[in-house]
């Protein structure tokens, strides 16, 4: 998994609620582990992927279609972070699943005690990635789309003080305008005041998963980091 590689799936990659009835190839199942694991190790949080899984709501199962693997995305409840950290690794997983030719979405209805999660007692489910090959076939263009597949705001409404932002700040806002959010809700805003870009979300569990998952794309397109947190502060590399 290599930022470039990342960075390109995020042009490919939509929401896929329903799956063909195909198993994923043991290759790909041991490299999505193996990125699991190194990105547990990074952040603190215990990820998983999970096969034959049953967690997801009963209402949610009316959306999806042969949802036979998930990344089951949890960490330490005591973790301050916990909710920003999911959003921002398990987008790191979808978009590597992506370039595996796999497609993902993203799932909060679940059933959080669900033992296919292998929830340990002082860890939190935040929420769930369905994983496999979809009805619909993924795009194979190199291209960058002009727009997503779905309704997103302008640029200009992800960024306060536009007031002479630099050009790789509104570049990149592209990659944010591609990210997936809740309902599709885009609630993360970026200001750039003074010489300082930082991006900051209202409070919300939510919110924080959007903000981890918004500031990962902006990341792979501009080249820096986030600080944790709303706001958090950018720093380019």
């Amino acid at each position: 998994m290599n930022d470039k590689n990342l960075y390109d799936a995020i042009w490919k990659r939509r929401s896929i609620r329903k799956y063909l009835e195909k198993n994923i190839e043991k290759e790909k199942i041991d490299q999505l582990r193996g990125s699991i694991s190194k990105l547990n190790e990074i952040s603190g949080l215990t990820m998983e992927f999970v096969e034959e899984s049953d967690c997801l709501h009963p209402l949610m199962t009316l959306m999806f279609k042969n949802t036979r693997s998930v990344i089951s995305v949890k960490g330490k409840t005591d973790d301050p972070d916990l909710d920003e950290k999911c959003g921002y690794y398990g987008e790191k997983i979808v978009l590597e699943a992506t370039s595996l030719g796999l497609g993902t979405c993203w799932v909060a209805g679940i059933k959080k005690k669900n033992k296919s999660l292998n929830i340990k007692d002082d860890e939190t489910a935040v929420c769930a990635i369905t994983v496999g090959y979809g009805v619909e076939a993924m795009s194979s263009s190199t291209e960058i789309p002009d727009t997503p597949h779905r309704k997103t705001k302008s640029v200009s409404e992800f960024l306060d003080g536009k007031t002479d932002v630099p050009d790789w700040i509104t570049s990149a806002m592209k990659a944010v305008q591609f990210a997936p959010t809740a309902v599709n809700s885009q609630k993360t805003r970026f200001r750039f005041v003074d010489g300082v870009l930082s991006a900051e979300i209202p409070s919300g569990k939510l919110n924080m998963i959007d903000l981890g998952i918004t500031k990962l794309h902006f990341e792979l397109a501009a080249g820096g980091k986030f600080a944790l947190g709303s706001p958090g502060k950018f720093t380019k590399q």
